[in-house]
């Protein structure tokens, strides 16, 4: 039976980067997932109120508590990408300084997007809390 030839220690090294990609794309997946169900939750009660005709059911006008909910979910999605992003801008600073592997521009461009999600994460909390005054 034939032998596959072992990978290089190159294409070894450029296959760990790989999959530290893929580990930051599943954070971030998972951080957007939070933020989006936080907002779900923060709105949740208009459904509610709606469904029982504005009536006052008991549990269900505490505003407060759907925000509150809401807003805790949206602040750990935000900070689960800040934290992904230097976690990975650490591991591929690292990698860059042990070995001879470029990492290139996708360093740069997923910083990026993950400070601009954390950032985004809390511009939507702002927003939120302006529109619960």
């Amino acid at each position: 039976m034939p032998t596959q030839p072992e990978p290089s220690d190159e294409q070894s090294r450029r296959l760990v980067y790989l999959a530290a990609e893929r580990t930051l794309s599943s954070w971030i997946r998972t951080a957007l997932s939070l933020m989006v169900l936080g907002f779900v939750v923060d709105r949740f009660y208009l459904v509610l109120r709606q469904a029982f005709g504005g009536k006052s059911v008991a549990g269900l006008q505490a505003r407060t508590l759907w925000h509150l909910g809401g807003s805790i979910l949206i602040a750990l999605g935000a900070l689960m990408a800040v934290v992904a992003g230097i976690y990975y801008l650490r591991f591929a600073l690292r990698y860059r300084r042990n070995g001879s592997t470029e990492v290139g521009g996708s360093l740069v461009v997923a910083a990026l997007f993950t400070f601009v999600l954390g950032a985004f994460g809390v511009a939507l909390l702002a927003v939120l809390a302006w529109v619960a005054k």
